[in-house]
């Protein structure tokens, strides 16, 4: 299945956020193109990622996560159950956060060079991508322009470079890629190469391949989201399951998640006597750390 497909570029902002809406009250997801970000940045960001989990087991683990106290740096195959009724994960990931909220690990510049570089511009070009969106987004949903200005001045985000290997044939029952889950923040963008493993989960509980469209960005709601809009866009389940290609897979996720003490409860314009608000309030950094808790295998 390919996803609703947007060009940024193709219509009035109005038009594009009657798209946007229709996409996720719908699939809750869709994929953008016209988003303006360069290809040297994604590609640089790919290059250095491919460069960095290429480094012997022993040389990542330097920069592993648990010995980090913002949740950056390595985390190896198993770290994760982003399903916690099933097997970890089989993917490897390195997590790299907004250094206003604290430093990040960074891998030695000899081993990985440009990599720090890479992945700062690939945020910066994504942060900006992200608040274009969140505009559209008010528009969307009704709102007047800048309203959600006040809850992204510092924003939470991370960025995720993401490997997984082919699935295993030996892989215990019910051990996939990157299990079951619904992602937490505001939005997330992912790009990702062409070996395609994405799975969203239709309203009947299939699941259905997601066709990965060249040079676009996937965008989907968090559950901050769902909660601002009192479950107008659902945060709809996804996974990962590597078996599609028979090779590695790469992607990078970049999630915007909001200021930390941003309180998130049901936007106005969602509420009504016939819809009454089903969330009470909690801020961005609340949640966020409640859902790592409940995800990591080594919690």
């Amino acid at each position: 299945m390919t996803l609703p497909l947007i060009d940024l570029t193709g219509a009035p902002a109005p038009a594009l956020a009657r798209q946007i809406d229709a996409a996720l009250r719908g699939a809750g997801f869709f994929a953008v193109t016209g988003h303006g970000v360069p290809a040297a940045v994604l590609e640089a960001a790919f290059d250095a990622s491919h460069r960095f989990f290429a480094l012997p087991q022993a040389q990542k683990e330097r920069w592993h996560i648990d010995g980090w106290p913002l949740q950056r740096g390595f985390d190896p195959i198993g770290w994760q159950a982003l399903d916690p009724a099933n097997p970890p994960d089989v993917k490897e990931s390195f997590y790299v956060g907004e250094e206003h909220i604290g430093p990040n690990q960074w891998p030695d510049e000899a081993l990985v060079p440009g990599l720090r570089a890479a992945v700062q511009g690939y945020a910066a070009a994504m942060q900006a991508l992200s608040r274009r969106l969140m505009g559209l987004f008010e528009i969307a949903l009704g709102l007047p322009g800048g309203h959600f200005d006040a809850y992204m001045r510092q924003p939470i985000c991370t960025t995720r470079l993401l490997h997984y290997p082919p699935q295993p044939a030996q892989a215990a029952p019910g051990q996939i890629g990157c299990g079951a889950h619904t992602d937490w923040g505001a939005l997330t963008l992912l790009a990702q190469d062409d070996a395609g493993g994405l799975q969203v989960q239709r309203g009947d509980g299939s699941w259905m391949d997601v066709t990965p469209v060249p040079g676009a960005l996937v965008v989907n709601a968090g559950d901050m989201m769902q909660r601002w809009t009192n479950d107008r866009w659902p945060s709809t389940m996804h996974r990962v399951v590597n078996r599609i290609s028979g090779r590695d897979r790469w992607s990078i996720a970049y999630f915007f998640d909001l200021d930390a003490q941003a309180s998130i409860v049901p936007l106005a314009s969602c509420v009504s006597a016939e819809r009454p608000a089903r969330y009470g309030p909690i801020t961005a950094a609340e949640h966020l750390a409640e859902m790592y808790r409940r995800t990591t295998v080594s919690a």
